[in-house]
Protein backbone atom coordinates (compact mmCIF):
# COMPACT_ATOMS: atom_id res chain seq x y z
CA UNK A 1 0.00 0.00 0.00
CA UNK A 2 2.69 2.16 0.78
CA UNK A 3 4.92 1.59 -2.42
CA UNK A 4 1.70 2.46 -4.53
CA UNK A 5 0.90 5.98 -2.55
CA UNK A 6 5.05 6.36 -3.40
CA UNK A 7 4.83 5.66 -6.46
CA UNK A 8 1.62 8.00 -6.88
CA UNK A 9 3.41 10.39 -5.12
CA UNK A 10 6.21 10.68 -7.78
CA UNK A 11 4.27 10.42 -10.26
CA UNK A 12 2.72 14.06 -9.30
CA UNK A 13 5.44 15.36 -8.78
CA UNK A 14 7.13 14.37 -12.29
CA UNK A 15 3.86 15.80 -14.20
CA UNK A 16 4.37 19.01 -11.93
CA UNK A 17 7.86 19.23 -12.95
CA UNK A 18 7.24 18.70 -16.47
CA UNK A 19 4.57 21.07 -16.21
CA UNK A 20 6.49 23.68 -14.63
CA UNK A 21 8.95 23.38 -17.04
CA UNK A 22 7.00 23.45 -20.00
CA UNK A 23 5.05 27.05 -18.91
CA UNK A 24 8.82 28.56 -18.05
CA UNK A 25 9.81 27.74 -21.18
CA UNK A 26 6.46 29.36 -22.99
CA UNK A 27 7.09 32.41 -21.03
CA UNK A 28 10.69 32.93 -21.88
CA UNK A 29 9.15 32.19 -25.50
CA UNK A 30 6.49 35.11 -25.51
CA UNK A 31 8.93 37.35 -23.66
CA UNK A 32 11.52 37.26 -26.18
CA UNK A 33 8.94 37.72 -29.41
CA UNK A 34 7.46 40.83 -27.32
CA UNK A 35 11.05 42.19 -27.22
CA UNK A 36 11.27 41.47 -30.67
CA UNK A 37 7.99 42.74 -31.92
CA UNK A 38 8.91 45.80 -29.78
CA UNK A 39 12.42 46.50 -31.36
CA UNK A 40 11.14 45.77 -34.98
CA UNK A 41 8.25 47.91 -34.07
CA UNK A 42 9.96 50.85 -33.09
CA UNK A 43 13.28 50.42 -35.29
CA UNK A 44 10.64 51.65 -38.44
CA UNK A 45 9.50 54.47 -36.62
CA UNK A 46 12.62 55.92 -36.19
CA UNK A 47 13.36 55.54 -39.85
CA UNK A 48 10.49 56.66 -40.64
CA UNK A 49 10.97 59.62 -39.01
CA UNK A 50 14.77 60.26 -40.35
CA UNK A 51 13.23 59.56 -43.97
CA UNK A 52 10.56 62.29 -43.13
CA UNK A 53 12.50 64.64 -42.65
CA UNK A 54 15.14 64.25 -45.64
CA UNK A 55 12.36 64.62 -47.67
CA UNK A 56 11.88 68.15 -46.68
CA UNK A 57 15.02 69.09 -47.56
CA UNK A 58 16.11 70.33 -50.67
CA UNK A 59 19.28 71.87 -52.25
CA UNK A 60 20.32 73.66 -55.47
CA UNK A 61 23.30 75.78 -56.67
CA UNK A 62 24.22 78.40 -59.60
CA UNK A 63 27.24 79.35 -60.89
CA UNK A 64 28.37 82.60 -62.09
CA UNK A 65 31.07 83.47 -64.64
CA UNK A 66 31.41 86.48 -66.13
CA UNK A 67 33.74 88.86 -68.10
CA UNK A 68 33.77 92.55 -69.19
CA UNK A 69 36.46 93.95 -71.39
CA UNK A 70 36.92 97.46 -73.02
CA UNK A 71 40.10 99.52 -74.11
CA UNK A 72 40.02 100.86 -70.50
CA UNK A 73 39.57 97.71 -68.40
CA UNK A 74 39.12 94.18 -68.10
CA UNK A 75 37.08 92.45 -65.55
CA UNK A 76 36.42 88.62 -64.94
CA UNK A 77 34.09 86.94 -62.07
CA UNK A 78 33.91 82.98 -61.85
CA UNK A 79 31.34 81.34 -58.43
CA UNK A 80 28.78 79.20 -56.88
CA UNK A 81 26.10 79.91 -55.54
CA UNK A 82 24.87 77.37 -53.10
CA UNK A 83 20.89 77.13 -51.35
CA UNK A 84 19.27 75.10 -49.40
CA UNK A 85 15.72 74.59 -48.32
CA UNK A 86 13.11 73.59 -46.02
CA UNK A 87 10.01 72.68 -46.89
CA UNK A 88 6.97 73.74 -44.25
CA UNK A 89 4.33 71.92 -46.34
CA UNK A 90 3.89 71.29 -50.01
CA UNK A 91 4.06 74.76 -50.86
CA UNK A 92 6.60 76.66 -48.35
CA UNK A 93 9.81 76.37 -47.99
CA UNK A 94 12.26 78.27 -46.52
CA UNK A 95 16.27 78.59 -45.75
CA UNK A 96 19.59 80.24 -46.35
CA UNK A 97 21.44 81.24 -49.53
CA UNK A 98 24.46 82.59 -49.94
CA UNK A 99 27.73 83.01 -52.88
CA UNK A 100 31.09 83.58 -52.90
CA UNK A 101 32.82 85.08 -56.10
CA UNK A 102 36.12 85.72 -57.33
CA UNK A 103 37.65 88.59 -59.35
CA UNK A 104 40.13 89.70 -61.32
CA UNK A 105 40.28 93.43 -62.61
CA UNK A 106 42.82 95.19 -64.55
CA UNK A 107 42.60 98.87 -65.15
CA UNK A 108 44.77 100.08 -68.48
CA UNK A 109 46.65 102.97 -67.63
CA UNK A 110 49.18 103.29 -70.35
CA UNK A 111 53.09 102.59 -70.25
CA UNK A 112 53.06 99.69 -68.73
CA UNK A 113 51.92 100.62 -65.20
CA UNK A 114 48.29 98.52 -65.83
CA UNK A 115 46.09 98.69 -62.30
CA UNK A 116 45.88 95.08 -61.96
CA UNK A 117 43.85 93.28 -58.68
CA UNK A 118 42.29 90.10 -57.35
CA UNK A 119 39.76 89.50 -54.75
CA UNK A 120 36.74 87.70 -53.38
CA UNK A 121 33.40 89.07 -52.96
CA UNK A 122 30.45 87.06 -50.74
CA UNK A 123 26.35 87.44 -50.36
CA UNK A 124 24.65 85.50 -47.33
CA UNK A 125 20.92 85.51 -46.63
CA UNK A 126 17.45 84.04 -46.42
CA UNK A 127 14.80 83.27 -48.67
CA UNK A 128 11.19 82.19 -48.52
CA UNK A 129 9.67 80.47 -51.64
CA UNK A 130 6.65 79.34 -52.30
CA UNK A 131 5.08 77.30 -55.22
CA UNK A 132 2.29 79.11 -57.66
CA UNK A 133 1.34 76.97 -60.24
CA UNK A 134 2.93 73.66 -61.83
CA UNK A 135 6.36 74.45 -61.98
CA UNK A 136 5.77 78.32 -61.46
CA UNK A 137 7.30 79.49 -57.64
CA UNK A 138 7.54 83.10 -56.03
CA UNK A 139 10.76 83.89 -54.48
CA UNK A 140 11.78 86.70 -51.58
CA UNK A 141 14.75 87.24 -50.00
CA UNK A 142 17.40 89.20 -47.84
CA UNK A 143 20.87 89.24 -48.75
CA UNK A 144 24.26 91.26 -46.91
CA UNK A 145 26.22 91.73 -50.07
CA UNK A 146 29.96 91.78 -49.56
CA UNK A 147 30.99 94.00 -52.20
CA UNK A 148 34.64 95.98 -53.61
CA UNK A 149 33.35 99.64 -53.84
CA UNK A 150 36.94 100.95 -54.74
CA UNK A 151 40.67 100.77 -54.22
CA UNK A 152 43.37 102.72 -51.80
CA UNK A 153 46.46 104.14 -52.82
CA UNK A 154 48.16 100.48 -52.14
CA UNK A 155 46.34 99.21 -54.76
CA UNK A 156 43.95 97.33 -51.52
CA UNK A 157 40.36 96.81 -52.23
CA UNK A 158 37.82 98.98 -50.51
CA UNK A 159 34.79 96.87 -48.77
CA UNK A 160 31.40 97.40 -48.72
CA UNK A 161 28.42 95.32 -47.60
CA UNK A 162 24.82 96.40 -48.33
CA UNK A 163 21.70 94.59 -47.22
CA UNK A 164 19.72 94.26 -50.85
CA UNK A 165 15.88 92.73 -50.48
CA UNK A 166 14.54 90.96 -53.64
CA UNK A 167 11.11 90.05 -54.53
CA UNK A 168 10.62 87.91 -57.93
CA UNK A 169 9.67 84.85 -59.44
CA UNK A 170 10.59 81.85 -61.55
CA UNK A 171 10.12 78.23 -63.22
CA UNK A 172 11.58 74.80 -62.64
CA UNK A 173 11.93 72.46 -64.77
CA UNK A 174 12.16 68.78 -63.79
CA UNK A 175 12.76 68.15 -60.41
CA UNK A 176 10.19 67.09 -57.65
CA UNK A 177 10.76 64.50 -55.07
CA UNK A 178 14.33 62.88 -55.09
CA UNK A 179 14.89 63.97 -58.62
CA UNK A 180 17.09 67.01 -59.75
CA UNK A 181 16.00 70.13 -61.75
CA UNK A 182 16.60 73.17 -63.49
CA UNK A 183 15.53 76.40 -62.52
CA UNK A 184 15.56 79.87 -63.88
CA UNK A 185 14.58 82.77 -62.37
CA UNK A 186 14.40 86.72 -62.24
CA UNK A 187 14.07 89.32 -58.71
CA UNK A 188 13.59 92.69 -59.02
CA UNK A 189 15.68 94.70 -56.42
CA UNK A 190 13.19 96.74 -53.55
CA UNK A 191 15.86 99.34 -52.61
CA UNK A 192 16.77 101.85 -54.74
CA UNK A 193 20.21 101.49 -56.51
CA UNK A 194 22.80 103.75 -54.41
CA UNK A 195 25.56 102.95 -56.92
CA UNK A 196 26.19 103.91 -60.90
CA UNK A 197 26.08 100.53 -62.52
CA UNK A 198 23.14 98.90 -60.08
CA UNK A 199 20.61 96.83 -62.04
CA UNK A 200 17.28 96.91 -60.86
CA UNK A 201 16.84 93.26 -61.46
CA UNK A 202 19.16 90.13 -61.01
CA UNK A 203 18.99 87.10 -63.11
CA UNK A 204 19.66 83.41 -62.06
CA UNK A 205 19.89 79.83 -63.51
CA UNK A 206 20.90 76.89 -61.57
CA UNK A 207 19.91 73.15 -60.34
CA UNK A 208 18.16 72.04 -57.44
CA UNK A 209 17.83 68.84 -56.03
CA UNK A 210 13.82 67.08 -53.97
CA UNK A 211 12.50 70.53 -55.02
Amino acid sequence: MLRKIFLALLFLCAVSISLSAQNTEEQAEDDLDYYNDDNNNSLPARRSASDDFGSKIWYGTGAQLGFNSNQFENFFQIGLSPIVGYKINEILSVGPRGSIAYNAYRQVRGGGDDFKAKFWTWSVGGFVRGKVFNQFFAHAEYSLLGEVENFDSNGDPIRQIRAIPFLGGGISQGGGPSAPGFEILILFRLSQPDRIGDSPFEFRTGFNYNF
